[in-house]
């Protein structure tokens, strides 16, 4: 739905994933803009920005890159410690809460999906947040 205002059309309509916020900078576009920064100085530097001001820039850089690696480690972390608890699982007594009952029954397996472990008890599955209890056969 748009509304015409005095700065002109706002549209209330959410954002989906297929279209880019404009508030939003990415790596690359801080290299752009850093490129053009750099292709633009002046060789007689009266009107070049401070040589600080690139050092500064250039370590926010190193540290966004390092954020970023950091974030993808922290995400492999863990799915790997999900798959590890998933195959803990398998062969033992689970109880888990469906939203209307416990069923409680033997883990026969763990299927996988878009990332996420599923505990098979009784040959349905069941998400990794519905277990409430696993103990020994």
């Amino acid at each position: 739905m748009a509304i015409n205002g005095v700065g002109g059309n706002i549209n209330t309509k959410a954002t989906t994933q297929t279209e880019q916020r404009n508030d939003f900078m990415d790596v690359q576009s801080f290299l752009k803009i850093m490129t053009a920064q750099l292709q633009n100085l002046d060789p007689m530097g009266e009107n070049s920005a401070d040589s600080g001001e690139y050092i500064s820039q250039m370590a926010q850089f190193t540290m966004l890159e390092q954020m970023n690696s950091l974030a993808s480690s922290l995400q492999n972390l863990s799915v790997l410690s999900q798959q590890q608890l998933s195959f803990s699982l398998v062969g033992k007594t689970a109880t888990v809460y469906d939203g209307d009952k416990e069923v409680t029954g033997i883990v026969e397996k763990v299927r996988y999906s878009e990332g996420y472990a599923y505990p098979v008890i009784g040959g349905r599955e069941y998400s990794m947040g519905m277990v409430t209890e696993v103990g020994e056969d």
